[in-house]
């Protein structure tokens, strides 16, 4: 027994020892909201009001998350793959599906991270591609045509103030240029860099970090570009009808907190 002891010993000392050092995994989770409440789609009554005391209710929410890039306490940065078929580096987060409010980030170097830049769009140079998978397929209804590009922030829902029929609100967010002249075409591309508020994303093996992106209505429909009212000019389609309320993206993210786990 005293031998199989000391073996038993001898065992557990020479185990491999925990790896910490090598890449990890960091996850950007974003969180819909309306003010200070959860956003909740379909609801029977409508529960929101905006800032010329409009009541409404969301019915769909989705926005394109592209070009992501976290800065490191020393300096380096880390930036996400882009694939120019689109089956990487582009996510579409949708309200309706939990799963795509996570953006997994993997084999990221070991640092502690404070800040994320990443694009709500898509840019010119992915419109060259071609056809396109993953999240820029066209089977998700956001693509408009080539010259036109996504829609890549889409709200809709409901308002008694609404004058559309049925009284619905639509703001379908995209365009990639700027064309002289033209009354449709717009660039309304946002690029957003967001600090972590003080705290860091410790990333190492075994170790995943996440940081939580606020996203709120109330601050897309409220902000530096234009104050939305439903009682207007409440169905946009084309780019250059969005400029004003495109202005408001960039406000409307915000980094909330980050879980070091």
């Amino acid at each position: 027994m005293l031998t199989l002891f000391f073996f038993l010993l001898l065992l557990g000392s020479c185990s491999e020892p925990e790896i910490h050092d090598g890449p990890g995994t960091l996850t950007l989770h974003f969180d819909n909201v309306v003010g200070d409440a959860n956003l909740k789609l379909n609801t029977t009554n409508t529960p929101y009001i905006n800032s010329k005391s409009e009541a409404y209710k969301i019915t769909t929410l989705r926005y394109y998350v592209s070009s992501i890039k976290i800065k490191n306490d020393d300096g380096s940065v880390y930036t996400d793959e882009l694939r120019s078929d689109g089956s990487a580096g582009y996510y579409l987060v949708n309200e309706s599906d939990a799963d795509s409010h996570d953006i997994v980030l993997e084999n990221v170097p070991k640092g502690n991270y404070s800040e994320v830049t990443f694009t709500v769009g898509i840019d010119a140079n992915q419109l060259n591609q071609g056809a396109q998978t993953g999240a820029l397929d066209p089977v998700h209804g956001l693509f408009w045509s080539w010259n036109s590009g996504y829609i890549f922030m889409q709200v809709e829902g409901e308002s008694p103030a609404s004058t559309e029929a049925g009284h619905v609100f639509q703001y379908h967010v995209g365009g990639y240029k700027d064309v002289a002249g033209s009354t449709s075409q717009a660039n309304n591309v946002k690029t957003l860099t967001l600090g972590f508020n003080g705290d860091v994303a410790p990333v190492e093996h075994g170790h995943e970090p996440e940081v939580h992106i606020i996203y709120d209505v109330d601050k897309f429909f409220n902000g530096p570009g234009s104050t939305v009212t439903f009682t207007a000019n409440a169905n946009r389609h084309s780019p250059k009808s969005c400029v004003d309320i495109a202005g408001n993206i960039s406000s409307a993210f915000t980094v909330d907190h980050v879980h070091a786990n």
